[in-house]
């Protein structure tokens, strides 16, 4: 078995239903081996949901979302053919890959809930909060019954949803998700620290770190062993915060550094 279901309901940005699925096998040299975590639109597919704008329900005000459009403005046919188009999406999570499958392999009932018999396929590793979706969506009780199976130290976690109060308690477990050094002040003043993207590394600002996963941070650790973004664990945690150089395929890394350039603008 490769994965399980740990949660499946209303989501905490919208209501809508979602599921979350963690998962035990990676190729990921980034992240290393953590276990993956999948956070879906239940009645429709990854593909579906972005080109109708479902995906608010698990992805809520994230910027690289890119916008709903006609579908006159599709360039090319793809697997959704209905009458709308995601366009300028900045995600570097391809849907198509690894989401569907997931979601797939859902839909077969390949998947069991979570529970005691479990325990084995947990291995001691580490977790990554939200390999597709916002963590937030899922409910903190969901993730803390996932947390009594990981024994691995490594947890990062990131969030678009930084701004709302509502998600305030997730600062001590997930990093904010910014785009400019206007919303790293605002969301270091909140109470977060933060992780941003950056056109290159001489964009870096005092008061964080190249992500040492990256190319440009030389790849000195993964995920897995390197325990930075995991949250401000509380106001006299001091650690500096990280910065990654926008990257992606499919003029992706474009797309980030336009919405880096908008968001300055503001």
């Amino acid at each position: 078995m490769n994965g399980v279901i740990f949660y499946e309901g209303p989501s905490k940005i919208d209501g809508q239903p979602i599921v979350a699925i963690a998962t035990f096998k990676t190729g990921n040299e980034k992240t290393g081996q953590l276990i993956q975590t999948w956070i879906l639109r239940k009645d429709y597919h990854p593909i579906d949901a972005i080109n109708t704008g479902h995906d608010a329900s698990i992805c809520g005000t994230c910027p690289l979302r890119g916008r709903i459009a006609s579908a006159s403005e599709r360039i090319k046919p793809g697997n959704f053919t209905g009458d709308t188009a995601n366009k300028d999406r900045s995600c570097y999570v391809l849907v198509q890959n690894a989401p569907s499958q997931v979601w797939g392999a859902y839909k077969r009932g390949k998947y069991e809930f979570l529970s005691i018999k479990h325990s084995k396929l947990f291995r001691n590793k580490g977790l990554r909060l939200g390999s597709y979706g916002d963590p937030v969506a899922v409910p903190k009780d969901a993730w803390d019954y996932l947390n009594t199976f990981v024994k691995g130290s490594s947890k990062p976690g990131y969030t678009h949803q930084w701004r709302s109060k509502k998600f305030k308690a997730w600062s001590t477990k997930l990093m904010a998700s910014t785009h400019s050094l206007a919303e790293n002040e605002k969301a270091q003043a909140a109470g977060w620290r933060t992780f941003r993207t950056i056109a290159s590394v001489d964009q870096l600002a005092h008061n964080e770190i190249l992500c040492p996963a990256s190319e440009e941070g030389g790849y000195k650790k993964t995920c897995e062993s390197c325990n930075a973004c995991n949250g401000r664990r509380d106001m006299d945690d001091q650690r500096r915060n990280v910065a990654i150089v926008a990257h992606g395929s499919g003029g992706k890394a474009t797309r980030l550094v336009q919405l880096q350039v908008k968001l300055a603008a503001k």
